[in-house]
């Protein structure tokens, strides 16, 4: 698990992708890391996330899988064996979490209030989803959870964008980031592999260095 933490807290951008069809999963993935990240959280909010993650697990080795909004154990269980290697949540869920933990998979739910990260760190968890942190406060949220919860990180998601990503990023309760403006629906649904080459690129050039010291 805290070999997946470092991959994220290394790149900063976590891909959170929506895909329709689950042969565009490779060439996306190809794309993504040509530019620089070599990461894709495939949300299950489609019926090709399982297919989708098998077809990475199969083809792209050196791209690290896993499974977004998953909302059920049995959601979980199905993106482990399909091969993500970590799982988010978008809210708290303790049998998730546990389901993750027993099988040795990295696990990061959402939450939104103290009282759920507080209920996080009864579970041993240090890395949490902060979602939807654009409407929870954004950086000044992240400001007031610091004092209370110094060993928690965070990865904010919901309402990040190219444009205020940094701002998230300088804070040092923040392990990375999750933001779909690199994978947008009309740039894979087109099949612009080129153009989230070139996001990916972008995003990467403008991320301040002393961020690697988070």
């Amino acid at each position: 698990m805290d070999k997946i933490f470092e991959i994220f807290k290394q790149t900063k951008i976590i891909p959170v992708i929506t895909i329709e069809d689950a042969a565009n999963a490779v060439p996306l993935a190809n794309a993504l890391a040509k530019g620089g990240i070599k990461i894709a959280e495939i949300t299950y909010r489609t019926d090709a996330a399982p297919k989708a993650l098998g077809q990475l697990s199969a083809h792209c080795p050196d791209i690290l899988a896993g499974a977004g909004t998953v909302t059920t154990v049995a959601q979980a269980q199905e993106a482990i064996a399909c091969g993500a290697k970590f799982i988010v949540m978008p809210g708290f869920d303790k049998e998730i979490v546990e389901c993750c933990q027993s099988r040795g998979v990295a696990v990061v739910p959402g939450v939104a209030t103290p009282t759920e990260i507080t209920c996080a760190i009864k579970l041993g968890l240090e890395v949490l989803k902060l979602f939807p942190a654009g409407l929870l406060g954004g950086p000044e949220f992240l400001d007031a959870m610091a004092g209370p919860f110094p060993k928690i990180k965070f990865i904010p998601t919901g309402g990040i964008t190219a444009e205020n990503a940094a701002a998230y990023l300088e804070k040092k309760n923040v392990l990375a980031v999750g933001g779909s403006w690199l994978v947008k629906k009309e740039f894979i649904s087109g099949q612009k592999w080129d153009i989230i080459t070139a996001e990916t690129e972008k995003a990467l050039m403008f991320l301040p260095r002393a961020f690697t010291k988070n």
